[in-house]
């Protein structure tokens, strides 16, 4: 039976669910399944996420990290089980340092999230109650001396930057879990999410430049996808699994076991690829910041983001205006920012306006980091050593 005649055979909306589904759903080529002991200690461990304070069984996902810890390749082929009625991926890195490194980074209450990953999150943030800040704020400190696994549980907000398929941008929250352990004398950490609730409604966005972390946020309901940017969109459930293990002393691998409802009508529309296309611009971010001899120490970076985060009303104005202007100049040569909806946002340097405190620092705090790591930023940051001046 052809699409035409199937389309044909539905009703009304789903007609058009129908057809908007072949055309941008790309196909899948058939990729090798995960070994079921390696599936039953990722259900271990996303029951474990929502399980605050429960006992942790080693035994309950030492399959898995057997299995992170001898694997090769990239990992993309694989695809893990579907859960939580979400499709899923699976992705390999290796970055050049020390998991200990790492973590002063990346599970640092003093750093946000979305300095690590400005790729794939606008905002992020711990949510008081959380044991990595109320009872544990350095846990890297447990790596030297793990004769049993450490356990913390959490809750974090995230607000992701748009995706290439989509355009979109959702605000949710995530159940986390983080444990210490070791595998074959290693010591490794685990990351476990879990979506709490649906996100917010989705919001336009634009990636003016990804690889320079730009990226518009209209403020406006709807997908930036041509027939479909009427749709109210949600993101329904995610999940995640991340296994890191320190190879050496200056070599960490990880792998990112991850999963994404997301759509309209209650309708799942991501599919593998789409999660593969999002996890490698995370990953190859990411290992690019952790691995450049220009990012500041931890504590230096901690001590920048308490400067730029406590700056005047004044002093904030300012930067965000320059940065308004940056963006409306940036704007004016990107063909997905022709739209008359978003030209109202952006010109004459109103864009700010549409930005609360938070997503203003947000902003001008992934420009301070683009300055430090060589890029062009674009607002200046004088008095703040090795800073570099913004262009022009």
């Amino acid at each position: 039976m052809s699409i035409a005649t199937s389309a044909r055979r539905l009703s009304g909306l789903y007609a058009l669910l129908f057809v908007l589904f072949v055309l941008f759903v790309p196909s899948q080529a058939l990729s090798a399944p995960l070994p079921q002991p390696v599936e039953q200690s990722l259900g271990a461990l996303l029951d474990l996420s929502l399980k605050r304070n429960a006992e942790v069984n080693p035994q309950s996902f030492q399959s898995l990290l057997e299995y992170v810890s001898q694997a090769k390749g990239d990992a993309r082929d694989l695809i893990p089980a579907r859960r939580y009625d979400a499709n899923g991926t699976v992705l390999r890195v290796t970055m050049k340092t020390s998991l200990p490194r790492l973590m002063r980074y990346c599970y640092n209450p003093a750093i946000p999230s979305y300095l690590l990953f400005p790729s794939v999150l606008r905002l992020g943030g711990w949510y008081r109650g959380s044991d990595i800040v109320d009872r544990d704020p350095k846990p890297w400190l447990h790596l030297g001396k793990l004769d049993k696994p450490v356990a913390l549980w959490g809750t974090e907000y995230e607000v992701n930057a748009p995706d290439s398929f989509g355009g979109g941008y959702y605000r949710y929250d995530l159940n986390r879990l983080i444990i210490l352990t070791k595998v074959g004398g290693k010591n490794v950490l685990i990351s476990v999410s879990k979506q709490k609730d649906k996100s917010s409604v989705g919001k336009k966005a634009v990636i003016l430049d990804d690889g320079e972390w730009s990226y518009f946020y209209s403020g406006i309901n709807g997908l930036n996808k041509g027939m479909i940017g009427w749709a109210d969109t949600y993101m329904y459930d995610s999940a995640s699994v991340q296994v890191f293990v320190e190879d050496g002393p200056n070599q960490t691998s990880f792998m990112l076991f991850k999963w994404l409802r997301a759509g309209w009508m209650g309708q799942n529309f991501v599919q593998k690829d789409h999660i593969n296309e999002g996890s490698t611009r995370y990953a190859n971010a990411f290992k690019k910041i952790v691995e450049s001899d220009r990012l500041p120490d931890p504590d230096e970076l901690a001590s920048r983001v308490r400067e730029l985060t406590t700056m005047s009303d004044a002093d904030l104005e300012h930067k965000i205006a320059a940065y308004s202007v940056a963006i409306e100049n940036i704007a004016k040569k990107s063909p997905a920012m022709d739209k008359s909806e978003f030209q109202k946002v952006v010109e004459g340097g109103k864009y700010s306006r549409t930005m609360n405190r938070e997503e203003r620092l947000s902003a001008i705090l992934v420009e301070y980091l683009k300055s430090r790591l060589g890029k062009i930023p674009l607002v200046d940051f004088p008095g703040l050593p090795g800073a570099r001046p913004k262009a022009g």
